[in-house]
C-alpha cells in the first residue's frame, strides 16, 4: 500500500502530505480582563452551638462561653425537652 501511495504521489494524483496544519493565530484586538484579586481567605471564628438530637441549632455561644453552653444543654434536658448536645462550629466573622 505504501508503494502504491508513493507512486500515486509521484504521478501527481494525490497531493503530497506535509503533516498536520494549524490555523494561524489571530491577534487579539483587546486584552482580556484579568479576574479581580481576592483580599485573602475569609476570617473565621469558632462558636459553641447547643443542638437538639436532630442537629438543629437551638442556641449559639462564643468560644469562651463553653460552660454556659453546656449548662444550657443540661437545662433543656432537665426540662424534658429531649436530649441536647454541644458542638463546635466554624463560622465567618461578621
Amino acid at each position: 500500500m505504501r508503494q502504491e501511495h508513493e507512486a500515486a504521489v509521484a504521478r501527481g494524483l494525490i497531493p503530497e502530505e506535509t503533516g498536520p496544519t494549524r490555523a494561524p493565530r489571530r491577534p487579539s484586538l483587546e486584552p482580556k480582563p484579568r479576574p479581580e484579586r481576592l483580599s485573602g481567605p475569609a476570617r473565621l471564628k469558632v462558636v459553641w452551638q447547643v443542638c437538639d438530637i436532630g442537629g438543629r441549632t437551638v442556641a449559639t455561644y462564643a468560644y469562651s462561653e463553653k460552660t454556659e453552653a453546656e449548662a444550657h444543654a443540661a437545662r433543656l434536658k432537665a426540662q424534658g425537652k429531649g436530649n441536647h448536645f454541644v458542638r463546635s462550629e466554624t463560622v465567618p466573622i461578621g
